[in-house]
């Protein structure tokens, strides 16, 4: 079961909805740190399911819920920084859905990454997804491409379905070419130029910078501590 507890006064009325999720690219997470930065986000609310396993995430000895809602004047965003066990994840997502749509947000959009071959990394292009005609024409005059062919999965199909079983029209997915086994950068960036275009506001790249500046040192410094683990495991292995 998922459950939503508001810690806030929730008001999506009117705003886009950016659900990210981690996945491939750690993409979500690179981007939900640059809107909550840039945006001076509120949380204002976590969500429970029972499936996941208790973990929280800490950042400067004080634990944070790995999933959670946040808005601003201009955007929501809902971010997941723990995987969603797939059996369960239809009926997460459903609760999240009709939670969105009961609170009157304008937009819903699911975002993420598309696994390519390494030569495209560097040069990894940005993509709409949609689930009815209404949103195609909405890309085409936002200039956004459109992914012509491939094979999608996971939160964002389950997010796409769901709006057009609930005859939610206004939906739709941003995912950018990336290496899915490490944090994408240049991927993030492209989805949130695309966001930027789509909903009118600006990108300060200096500020991008600074935030994923700041995600490489914690990745670093995570590397550190699980590499010196594993040697010292291997040292104890030879006594």
């Amino acid at each position: 079961m998922t459950r939503i507890n508001e810690i806030g006064l929730v008001d999506l009325k009117g705003k886009p909805l950016i659900q990210a999720f981690s996945g491939s690219g750690a993409i979500g997470t690179i981007l939900s740190a640059f809107l909550i930065k840039a945006f001076e986000m509120e949380q204002v609310a976590v969500i429970h399911a029972d499936s996941v396993p208790p973990v929280a995430m800490v950042r400067g000895g004080l634990i944070e819920h790995p999933i959670r809602l946040f808005q601003s004047e201009k955007l929501s965003l809902m971010t997941c920084e723990v995987s969603i066990p797939y059996n369960i994840l239809p009926e997460f997502l459903s609760t999240l859905v009709e939670y969105y749509i009961e609170k009157e947000a304008s937009y819903v959009v699911p975002v993420g990454g598309l696994p390519v071959l390494p030569d495209n990394y560097d040069n990894g292009a940005c993509f709409g997804v949609v689930n009815n005609a209404e949103m195609l024409s909405f890309l085409e005059n936002k200039n956004v491409p459109l992914l012509e062919e491939g094979v999608i999965y996971g939160s964002v199909v389950e997010a796409l379905e769901l709006c057009h079983i609930q005859g939610f029209n206004s939906c739709f997915a941003l995912l950018a070419e990336c290496d899915p086994g490490t944090a994408s950068y240049h991927a993030t960036e492209q989805i949130l130029q695309h966001l930027a275009g789509i909903f009118e506001f600006e990108i300060d790249e200096a500020q991008f910078t600074e935030v994923t500046g700041a995600i490489k040192a914690r990745i670093e410094e995570s590397t550190r501590y699980i590499r010196e683990d594993s040697l010292d495991k291997t040292r104890e292995s030879h006594l």
